[in-house]
């Protein structure tokens, strides 16, 4: 008899105990975690020591956890549509973002019935997970299966121990609390109001709180949870699998070489990396868009309608994270329409008929979104467009009209009267603000790598991909179709959004697809010019090493300004970490010197995430709660009436806030633009200050307001004051 079986089964006895006594530690620390979790709770915020090791297990593991969640549904909702996937990449990352999308839309169903509480989501995961057991096993066959493909050769594991190192930096930055400047301002503070609340319902004080959520969905079933850590673990997720599904792409229609230098090209932008560690949504959006148009190619080339189908649910999950992924689908239906009209000569009925279905598909599962918002605003993109309302309550809800325009100025008239020189000078100082603008024109792509500081607003280190230079070099390599169509799509959305805005980070949904073109061109380029030297063919893995280099200052310059091991290991506080950032003090102020009776009012839009004090937050640069209380009353005298009745006892206010908006510059802004429902053509300043008007009105009228009814309390270098209400 041979003595191979006897060697197996010795080798099986041997790994069995392996394995209890792996699953039986990894049990052990996973309930370490969550007990050191909730035995922190709310003192989480100052603790230092041991425990905060465990703490940061239990970050991680919940984030996993919702990550199998969304991959065993994601599973099964494929397997509905019977596609064939043509790799193990393609199969986890299809599954993981149709499984974000039905989650996001799970928890959205829940928080509009009031259920958005911990039993509630609780039982939905758990079913979600009895639903769908029998995908985890098969998931679980992938992965193995994959272990086994990139551990091969030594080329494979040296490549994919390269990758996890790079995932475990991406990591360390992820696992830390969240501090940039849209995490803090809307992200997480308008999920934290749903979770406090139990239920989504209409903003009418966080506006943007209204804006597409499904990603935030998944936020907020960590915050449920108590991390907020998770949140950013979970965009992270998404973000690496994004960079697998440029892998999957690439081995399908290309080579699995040109997958593995797009697989590393997506991180060389710092751009991706900033967003990608924060529990922000545009490379999550990115994701989900790439996925939408990767499925409609792979339907186009196999005309395997569950291709078709699939797509049309990402379309819709990708219009329920942001309004404008419409921009990006558009294009994708024109590509369809030639594929199919031009390419395939198919009857023209039958792609009318599909298309229409597509698109009934996609708006159907976007809707929710957008039929709350015409419900509660009569304005499905709310706040676009019409602006934040100027009074809602039981007598019905309304927009800023030309009266209420007509009573801001007369408060500006009362200022311009009573504090002149002061007017003035804040006008002035506008002013300079506004001719201090760098001159843009972001329709000249080139800029955005020439001038990148040009392009970004208040976000650090947000540089684009440079390999991205080598694109035009495209034509000389006659690319394939479905490369070609990336590119074509990809300029048509970098074209249609830069003629409305300059801000870089909007064009984040073309990245994926930008990073598969230079990546098959760099590939390409090194396969013609290894016939005459050699040395070329690991040219593109050392060029993508030197673009990777270039996002490691910015790594580094941001652990050592946070000191992010010290926090990690558990040697300095929460509180001590966020203590860098130039909110963190008057919050400090407000959660410790203020009484906890206190009600705050924040005058403009300012980072207000962890304030432990009653607040009424804004988040634009029109200060809409203060133009409220103004065209509802016809003096400040009875404004201040107005805010002792509401219950209001303190004011945060940067004045700061006006010049930097001013600086920036309104018109191309794209949100604070759509917000924008200003205009004054007959106004002098107008002339003068154009869009900015309305800063200046803000300002001198908040600042007489502060010379006759507050008292200041607090004040610091970064220009924040807090205000006591006589």
């Amino acid at each position: 008899m041979s003595p191979f079986p006897v060697v197996a089964k010795k080798r099986f006895i041997l790994a069995s105990p392996l394995r209890a006594s792996g699953i039986t530690l990894s049990i052990g620390v996973l309930l370490a975690g969550i007990a050191a979790h909730i035995k922190l709770g709310t003192s989480a915020e100052e603790y230092t020591g041991p425990l905060a090791l465990l703490d940061h297990i239990f970050d991680i593991s919940l984030a996993l956890g919702l990550l199998i969640v969304m991959l065993s549904v994601g599973h099964a909702v494929s397997k509905k549509f019977r596609v064939r996937f043509a790799s193990g990449p393609e199969e986890i990352t299809f599954s993981l973002f149709l499984g974000a999308g039905v989650i996001g839309m799970s928890v959205l169903c829940l928080g509009l019935l009031g259920l958005l509480r911990p039993w509630p989501i609780a039982a939905l995961m758990l079913l979600l997970l009895g639903l769908t057991r029998r995908d985890l096993q098969d998931l679980y066959g992938t992965l193995k299966e994959g272990v086994k493909a990139v551990t091969l050769t030594r080329e494979r594991q040296v490549l994919a121990a390269l990758f996890f190192c790079l995932i475990a930096l991406f990591l360390l930055r992820a696992s830390t609390p969240p501090n940039t400047a849209d995490e803090l301002i809307y992200h997480l503070p308008a999920t934290k109001q749903f979770v406090e609340h139990g239920s989504i319902y209409p903003s009418y004080d966080n506006a943007l709180g209204n804006t597409t959520f499904l990603i935030h969905m998944s936020y907020a079933v960590c915050l449920i949870a108590g991390s907020d850590i998770a949140a950013k673990l979970v965009s992270l997720f998404l973000a690496i699998a994004t960079a697998l599904a440029l892998y999957a792409f690439c081995s399908r229609f290309l080579t699995r070489r040109v997958g593995v230098i797009a697989m590393f090209s997506f991180f060389a932008a710092g751009m991706v990396v900033e967003v990608a560690v924060t529990a922000r949504i545009d490379v999550s959006l990115a994701g989900m868009l790439f996925l939408a148009t990767y499925a409609m190619m792979n339907y186009l080339e196999t005309e395997h309608r569950g291709w078709f189908w699939l797509s049309a649910m990402l379309a819709g999950f990708s219009l329920g994270i942001k309004h404008f992924a419409g921009l990006w689908l558009l294009l994708v239906g024109i590509m369809y329409l030639v594929e199919r009209l031009v390419r395939k000569r198919d009857h023209l009925n039958s792609v009318l008929k599909y298309g229409i279905a597509y698109t009934f598909v996609a708006v159907t599962i976007a809707s929710p979104w957008y039929i709350k918002n015409y419900v509660w605003f009569h304005n499905p993109v709310y706040p676009f467009f019409t602006g934040e309302l100027a009074d809602f309550g039981q007598q019905g809800f309304r927009y800023f009209t030309e009266d209420d325009e007509h009573r801001l100025n007369s408060h500006f008239e009362t200022a311009r009267k009573e504090i002149p020189e002061i007017v003035n000078a804040q006008e002035e100082e506008l002013i300079q603000a506004k001719n201090a603008r760098p001159p843009r024109h972001p329709m000249r792509l080139w800029e955005f790598f020439t001038k990148p500081h040009t392009y970004l607003m208040s976000e650090a280190y947000h540089f684009p991909n440079y390999l991205f230079l080598l694109i035009p070099l495209l034509p000389l390599l006659k690319p394939r179709s479905w490369v070609a169509w990336l590119l074509g799509l990809s300029l048509g959305f970098l074209f249609i959004v830069t003629w409305t805005s300059w801000i870089a980070r909007y064009l984040l949904p073309a990245y994926p697809s930008l990073t598969v073109v230079a990546a098959y061109t760099l590939t390409t380029l090194s396969e013609r010019l290894t016939k005459t030297t050699s040395f070329t063919r690991r040219l593109p893995a050392y060029i993508v090493a030197v673009a990777l280099a270039t996002i490691a200052p910015a790594y580094a310059l941001s652990m050592l300004r946070f000191n992010t091991f010290g926090f990690l290991s558990g040697k300095i506080s929460r509180h001590e970490f966020l203590i860098p950032l130039p909110n963190s003090r008057p919050i400090d102020f407000i959660n410790t010197q203020l009484p906890t009776t206190a009600r705050v009012m924040i005058i403009g839009v300012q980072m207000n995430y962890g304030i432990q004090r009653d607040y009424l937050t804004d988040e634009s640069w029109f200060a809409t709660k203060w133009r409220r209380l103004l065209v509802r009353n016809s003096s400040l005298e009875e404004v201040n009436e107005d805010l002792k009745r509401q219950g209001f006892t303190y004011i945060l206010f940067t004045p700061r806030l006006f010049t930097a908006a001013a600086k920036e510059g309104i018109r191309g802004t794209g949100a604070m633009d759509l917000l924008d429902r200003n205009r004054n053509p007959f106004s002098d300043e107008t002339h003068r200050l154009g869009p900015e008007f309305p800063l200046l009105r803000n300002w001198a009228t908040f600042t007489l307001y502060q010379r006759k009814f507050l008292e200041t309390v607090y004040s610091d270098e970064n220009g924040y004051q807090i205000f006591k209400i006589k």
